[in-house]
């Protein structure tokens, strides 16, 4: 299921950087855990996302990690890789193709301050926000 995809990408976002995907604050800025890792990646200083409590590491593996992070968390679903081709990326050594990542799926109000949809009180007086959408599928299991 492509949730699961996108959440298993934000969890190793989580995991690398020791950081809560769900504060904002991130280098004394306000922006989620997920906009930081984007705009680290577009600057290429994706290491500095990097939690400094890991002391050494294999550097090429962990921007082979967070960026395969960024292509589970992909704003449209139908982008995210399965979670078979995400084992197959993390497993064998091959050429991630970095020209058809996108940006991931986050809230920005036009202030430029990120946080969760439910955080943000919209009216119809308010100025206009941008949020992307991601599709989502919910089965009802009922019993026989």
């Amino acid at each position: 299921m492509k949730a699961d995809v996108y959440s298993y990408g934000v969890l190793i976002l989580e995991i690398i950087s020791g950081r809560n995907s769900a504060k904002t604050s991130w280098g004394g800025m306000q922006k989620l855990l997920l906009e930081s890792a984007w705009q680290l990646y577009e600057e290429g200083r994706l290491l500095e996302l990097v939690d400094p409590e890991m002391g050494e590491f294999p550097e090429e593996e962990v921007i082979r990690h967070l960026k395969v992070a960024l292509f589970c968390t992909q704003a449209a679903a139908n982008r995210r890789p399965l979670m078979s081709q995400v084992v197959e990326m993390l497993s064998r050594d091959l050429r991630l193709n970095e020209k058809i990542l996108t940006a991931p799926g986050f809230f920005q109000d036009p202030a430029g301050t990120s946080g969760a949809p439910s955080t943000k009180k919209l009216s119809a007086n308010s100025s206009s926000y941008q949020m992307s959408s991601v599709p989502v599928t919910i089965t009802d299991v009922k019993p026989r």
